[in-house]
């Protein structure tokens, strides 16, 4: 993949000795040259599968292979790359052999914790992810002013994904929670990132991120759009998700909270009752709204199977949303064949219609 005449390598391995009842992950450091990578390999009944990465890219790389003997071998379809690795006590030593059939010796050693991870990474990470973020930090770029009120963007260099923090005009108890909340997005979205490499071992993620935010008086409101064409997946994809939260407390927003149909209390959201709720009075309720305050765009479909039918309560379920200057926006989502007809920019309810007096910011 890369043609470098040695490799320096860490390695997460989960090997599952014969006499063993469950496997146990341990990281392995080595020199096979002077590119350094990262590789987690799991093992059941002899079957190997998992995946590496190059610290140059933090790409990963598919594996799978198979136990023969005491012979770890594993093969990248995505980079025809193939490991052999053997045990030496408590070390592995073997071959790595490119796609271009070009062999380079590896030689492994128990590896120790990573250091220099970042602040406000995700929760509950393997050591194998966590080896993602080594070293990696936010670079902060451009300041921009909106509607009085300051923010600056950050990137991370080697996925160039970028994210705004909050510096002037709300709260700073609130900017502080709402910014580390936005510091753990968007490592999340570099760990998605870095998750998902093409058939060619490039990067699959073509587009991913956020739309400039809305601010108003006490909330803030963002979209993050991504689409992508992972290895392994069945078919490309896309998709939006709006993230929203009460400036006066920091506090991330949710749907049920700005939008309640029904007079009873909604049900605990992921339960039985919340998935009832959602099928039988929340989108059934939306449609009403729509139908009232965008009924053009809401009239009847012609009889083509390839023209949107918004009046289906079915994809306003389980809508993305967003605040903005007119109200609450909502992102339908449509069953595969008509994923192009996900999220109009249209679907907007008043502010009015959620409470708000007429003229007044929220």
């Amino acid at each position: 993949m890369l043609g470098f005449p040695v490799l320096a390598v860490i390695l997460t391995l989960s090997v599952l000795p014969a006499s063993a009842a469950a496997a146990r992950e341990t990281v392995y450091e080595g020199v096979v040259g002077t590119a350094r990578v990262v590789v987690n390999v799991g093992v059941t009944e002899g079957e190997l599968s998992g995946q590496y990465f190059y610290r140059t890219s933090r790409l990963d790389i598919d594996l799978s292979g198979k136990m023969v003997g005491t012979t770890l071998r594993l093969k990248s379809r995505t980079t025809g790359d193939q490991l052999a690795l053997t045990r030496q006590g408590a070390n592995l030593t073997g071959t790595l052999t490119t796609s271009k059939a070009r062999r380079l010796a590896v030689s492994l050693h128990p590896a120790g914790v990573p250091v220099g991870l970042p602040d406000d990474l995700p929760p509950k990470l393997t050591a194998y992810e966590r080896w993602h973020f080594a070293g990696l930090r936010f670079t902060p770029a451009q300041s921009e002013t909106i509607g009085g009120k300051t923010i600056r963007w950050y990137r991370e260099p080697l996925s160039g994904i970028r994210l705004f923090r909050l510096e002037r005009g709300y709260p700073v108890p609130a900017m502080a929670a709402v910014n580390h909340a936005l510091a753990r997005s968007q490592w999340q979205n570099v760990a998605a990132w870095f998750a998902c490499t093409d058939l060619g071992g490039k990067p699959g993620i073509e587009v991913t991120q956020a739309d400039k935010p809305w601010l108003g008086v006490n909330h803030m409101s963002y979209v993050w759009i991504s689409s992508w064409s992972c290895a392994g997946a069945a078919h490309p994809d896309f998709g939006s998700q709006g993230y929203s939260y009460d400036m006066r407390t920091g506090r991330a927003l949710k749907l049920d909270e700005l939008l309640h149909f029904g007079s009873g209390p909604i049900p605990a959201e992921d339960s039985d009752g919340w998935y009832k709720y959602r099928g039988k009075n929340f989108a059934p309720g939306v449609v009403a709204l729509l139908k009232r305050y965008q009924p053009d765009e809401m009239a009847p479909p012609g009889t083509s199977d390839d023209e949107c039918n918004y009046a289906d309560p079915e994809v306003w379920q389980f809508p993305a949303w967003a605040l903005s200057d007119k109200g609450l926006w909502l992102g339908a989502y449509f069953a595969r064949a008509q994923r192009p007809c996900d999220a109009p920019d249209w679907a907007i309810i008043p502010w009015p219609a959620l409470g708000f007096p007429s003229g007044k910011r929220p």
